[in-house]
């Protein structure tokens, strides 16, 4: 946990009738998020998980706040939780599988997304982290399905197609790779993402060279 974050009490929580009730609380957690005050988000959920116990959205929630902290034991022991809770919510599973590709475990990550596409079949992030795993893997044709799929559905358009081309590229197949960067910088002219779009460049200059 980064030493830069506040050490706060919440001991006035339990004390003050007004700041306890749910509503504030999560005001306070959101707040937390927002300034990336991790140390006291997870005292919050750390408490609404006292209060809540049976609550997957609590553990799940401090589960990704491990994850961004790269505390990813603490993180899987919340996911696995959430989802004894929950064994139907397809963001869970999403997570925990991003969870295990960052600890190696392929094949509990590629489960997870398949669970959560099965849940969910519109759960574009999965099919597009999926994607990407099958990638990492080099197994290039199962990433371009993921993509292909995702793409179907219609929405993040301008993501699915630079990581296609990007997997074009890894397999060898440099037009397609560069007609997919220049459909996704296109999408890009009219709803910019910076990162994304030096991301393309950077990736189109090693095709260039």
């Amino acid at each position: 946990m980064p030493s830069s974050l506040e050490n706060p009490s919440i001991k006035h929580i339990n004390n003050d009738k007004d700041v306890a009730t749910k509503e504030v609380l999560h005001q306070h957690l959101y707040q937390a998020i927002r300034q990336k005050n991790y140390f006291r988000a997870i005292q919050l959920l750390d408490y609404c998980i006292i209060q809540e116990p049976q609550n997957p959205n609590y553990y799940s929630n401090r589960g990704l706040i491990y994850y961004r902290c790269d505390q990813l034991s603490q993180a899987m022991t919340d996911y696995n939780q959430a989802l004894q809770l929950n064994p139907y919510a397809d963001r869970i599973y999403t997570h925990r599988a991003q969870c295990s590709t960052a600890l190696g475990h392929w094949n509990e990550a590629i489960a997870d997304y398949d669970c959560a596409i099965d849940i969910n079949p519109y759960n574009i992030k999965a099919r597009i982290h999926q994607g990407v795993l099958f990638r990492t893997l080099q197994m290039y044709d199962e990433a371009i399905v993921c993509f292909d799929l995702a793409l179907f559905l219609g929405k993040l358009s301008a993501h699915i197609y630079a990581e296609r081309g990007r997997t074009y590229q890894l397999d060898g197949h440099w037009n397609c790779a560069m007609g997919d960067y220049q459909h996704a910088l296109t999408i890009l002219t009219a709803s910019p993402i910076q990162a994304l779009e030096s991301q393309i460049q950077i990736w189109i200059g090693e095709l260039i060279d």
